[in-house]
């Protein structure tokens, strides 16, 4: 039998998927570019509030290259 802990983990990672997948079929890759916007948001905050704001640096880092290498 699974502890708490795996449990919840199981469920939050289904949940996950099944989000994924109803975004993009509703949506499209921009549905599931959102889907991924949440989750990485959450994570962000959730580092944070653990006294970790790192992960808004990481997150600001790839953004910013991602920016650049699509300028036109």
């Amino acid at each position: 039998m699974p502890t708490i802990e795996e449990a919840r983990a199981e469920k939050v990672r289904q949940h996950w998927a099944a989000r994924q997948q109803r975004q993009l079929t509703e949506r499209g890759p921009k549905g599931l570019a959102e889907a991924w916007w949440d989750r990485v948001k959450a994570q962000c905050a959730a580092a944070e509030k653990k006294g970790d704001p790192e992960l808004w640096n990481v997150l600001a880092r790839t953004l910013e290259n991602f920016a650049s290498s699509h300028d036109a």
